[in-house]
């Protein structure tokens, strides 16, 4: 019908064809600018959702990433470096309650040692004289080492660990996530603009091929 109402308002005048021509073609591109700007609104809610998944997909990826690395190097260090048999941390907690005595028992010459170690109740001191001279030197570190030792410091300091590593691999995983995010954003903006500019080109163009000075 409105290919026949076109044609049935055709006049003899070409100047009167060609003005009712570019009303046609004005008219056929707002309408077809219409149906697609209805379009483009419906599809925004789902194509909207669906970047919400994946920026989704990429928080957890991180987080399920940063803890796996985080528990491999923390259970690497736990199979190098084991804790401590009972016989060392009660050593290490007799070193903190016995400081001064012990810390004066070490810096004491050798007979020395020996008439203290005679003198005293402890066990320690009269295996610290039997033990060879590379133990001494051994059990002289652990004493300075225990100064502020706890019996769960270990555990304390494995935790802590932890915690340090993942918000490490954390933060560098949420530095990624959004350098990807702007990325995938920027090339969209990128790809709009094109489009854009496309749309504009091609709805310009009939207008100059239906312009009377043509």
């Amino acid at each position: 019908m409105a290919g026949s109402n076109q044609r049935g308002a055709h006049t003899k005048d070409p100047r009167v064809n060609l003005q009712l021509e570019f009303v046609f073609a004005v008219c056929y591109v707002c309408r077809g600018e219409q149906r697609r700007g209805e379009f483009m609104e419906k599809e925004k809610p789902i194509l909207q959702e669906i970047e919400d998944t994946k920026e989704k997909w990429l928080s957890r990826i991180s987080l399920y990433v940063s803890v796996f690395l985080t528990t491999a190097i923390v259970v690497w260090y736990y199979q190098s470096n084991p804790p401590e048999s009972p016989e060392v941390v009660r050593m290490r907690v007799f070193f903190k309650e016995q400081n001064r005595a012990v810390m004066k028992f070490i810096g004491m010459k050798k007979n020395e040692q020996v008439a203290f170690a005679f003198k005293s109740k402890y066990p320690f001191y009269m295996s610290y004289i039997k033990s060879s001279t590379v133990e001494q030197e051994k059990i002289r570190a652990l004493v300075h080492r225990s100064t502020d030792f706890t019996p769960n410091q270990y555990w304390l300091n494995l935790s802590f660990m932890w915690v340090i590593f993942f918000t490490t691999f954390w933060f560098l995983g949420l530095m990624t996530e959004a350098c990807i995010v702007l990325v995938r954003r920027n090339s969209e903006a990128r790809i709009k603009n094109y489009q854009k500019e496309k749309e504009e080109t091609q709805r310009f163009a009939p207008d100059e091929r239906g312009s009377p000075d043509g």
